[in-house]
């Protein structure tokens, strides 16, 4: 890797952690944000005096992403389909609705009629 690609690396990881520090020591959480501020910057020094040091960090963080990116994405969709899509599925057939219209009447055509009372055609789009 580049020396210029792992200075900006090093930047970045220095930066990363002001935020969620901000929003921690806001709510009181002064210990908790200023240790996520110091690990965060130690980790951004090492990687500024030791270039080896930040490309396997760097390494370690790109295969880590591509994992949680993989099969985070697969398993937050699993939970959303089984908090809402399954209840909802659930809840229409205990109350028998079919909007749908899956289960087809026995008639002698599936055409409906259609009243149109009002003939303005002014409005018709």
């Amino acid at each position: 890797m580049k020396i210029n690609e792992l200075t900006k690396f090093a930047l970045t990881l220095g930066l990363i952690p002001w935020i969620p520090a901000f929003i921690l020591y806001k709510h009181g959480l002064h210990s908790i944000a200023l240790g996520l501020l110091g690990v965060f910057i130690f980790l951004s020094l090492l990687c500024f005096m030791f270039k080896g040091f930040a490309s396997v960090f760097k390494k370690a963080l790109d295969k880590t992403g591509a994992f949680l990116g993989r099969y985070l994405a697969i398993v937050v969709l699993v939970i959303g389909y089984i908090i809402a899509v399954v209840p909802t599925g659930l809840l229409m057939k205990l109350v028998k609705r079919d909007r749908l219209v899956l289960k087809k009447p026995k008639v002698q055509t599936y055409w409906k009629k259609f009243e149109n009372n009002n003939s303005n055609y002014e409005y018709q789009f």
